[in-house]
C-alpha cells in the first residue's frame, strides 16, 4: 500500500477538542495565561490524553463526531481539558 501526501488524514478528535475548548472553558473560565502558546498546550495535553479516532472521508468524520453527542464522551473531553488546564497553569511552558 502506497500512501500520498495528498491523502487527507483527520483525527476527528482535533475539532471536538478545540470546539469544546472554547465553548466550555474559555467561555466559563479566566485562564492565568490568555496566551496562544498556553492554549494550544491545553489542547495538545488533551488530545495526547485522549483515545484518536482518526477518517479520511467527511462520512466518517460526521460518524465520530456524531458519537461525541453522547454526554458521557463530552464529560469525558471536559475532564481533560480541566486536568490539562491544571497542569499547563501549574507548569506554563514560555520561552
Amino acid at each position: 500500500m502506497e500512501l500520498s501526501r495528498a491523502a487527507s488524514v483527520l483525527n476527528v478528535m482535533e475539532p471536538i477538542v478545540i470546539d469544546t475548548f472554547k465553548e466550555h472553558i474559555l467561555t466559563n473560565r479566566t485562564l492565568k495565561c490568555d496566551c496562544e502558546k498556553c492554549k494550544l498546550d491545553i489542547v495538545l495535553l488533551t488530545l495526547n490524553h485522549l483515545q484518536p479516532h482518526y477518517t479520511s472521508t467527511q462520512a466518517g468524520e460526521a460518524y465520530i463526531k456524531a458519537l461525541f453527542m453522547n454526554t458521557q464522551l463530552q464529560s469525558d473531553v471536559i475532564q481533560e481539558l480541566t486536568r490539562s488546564l491544571q497542569v499547563v497553569e501549574d507548569n506554563p511552558n514560555h520561552d
